[in-house]
């Protein structure tokens, strides 16, 4: 079958010229004559850029350029796209499965889906397995002092249970607690407490001397 290539280079070799000088005389680069020949388009500017060749190479020949064209529009038919765009181009058409589909997007929207799950299993795993966070504001460990009663200040997990010197306290919806506790002369020890809800927990001690002024 007759293509475009072999009609431009049947047409050259009888009038027994050469690529070099069908270059000087039409100044189509002689590597764009060669690849017209061999009907390899993809070497070749853009689709533009094929046409204008063909009609000035034909042209220069006495080819019917409307017969040359006609070729190349039905060859052309079975090109893909990435042979006829300007070079570079091609590569982004490469990636072109990095489109967004409606199966791409529901796949990563399911990922998503499983992978908010799955750190959420890990988070409850840790917490699970975690003590409750417990800070101690007041008193100040090895604190000395001559008042009777000692203000007991802290902070733990909201959901957390708070036991001082075996007393349950009330945990506030922030974390905070606050209790009261009457000192006996001399040394004593204050035992807080926070336990989770699943049995882990903190403790922080306290050591309070309380000295009995003399009247």
């Amino acid at each position: 079958m007759k293509t475009v290539g072999s009609i431009l280079k049947d047409a050259r070799e009888e009038k027994g010229l050469t690529l070099a000088q069908v270059e000087k005389a039409t100044k189509i680069r002689e590597k764009f004559l060669e690849s017209i020949e061999r009907d390899d388009y993809s070497t070749l500017p853009s689709l533009s850029y094929a046409k204008g060749f063909i009609k000035n190479y034909s042209d220069f020949l006495g080819v019917s350029s409307s017969k040359s064209l006609a070729f190349f529009r039905r060859q052309t038919e079975e090109v893909t796209r990435t042979s006829l765009l300007p070079k570079g181009m091609d590569e982004s058409l490469k990636v072109s499965w990095l489109r967004l589909t409606p199966g791409r997007f529901l796949a990563i929207l399911l990922l998503s889906l499983v992978s908010v799950f799955v750190v959420y299993l890990g988070f409850q795993y840790q917490k699970l397995q975690s003590a409750p966070a417990l800070s101690v504001q007041a008193p100040k460990d090895a604190l000395t002092t001559t008042e009777r009663r000692v203000d007991v200040l802290g902070k733990t997990d909201t959901d957390a249970t708070v036991i001082v010197n075996g007393v349950s306290v009330l945990v506030r919806g922030d974390g905070k607690f606050f209790d009261q506790i009457t000192l006996e002369p001399g040394d004593n020890a204050i035992i807080i407490t926070a336990t989770s809800r699943y049995g882990k927990a903190t403790t922080v001690s306290r050591a309070v001397r309380f000295d009995v002024q003399n009247p």
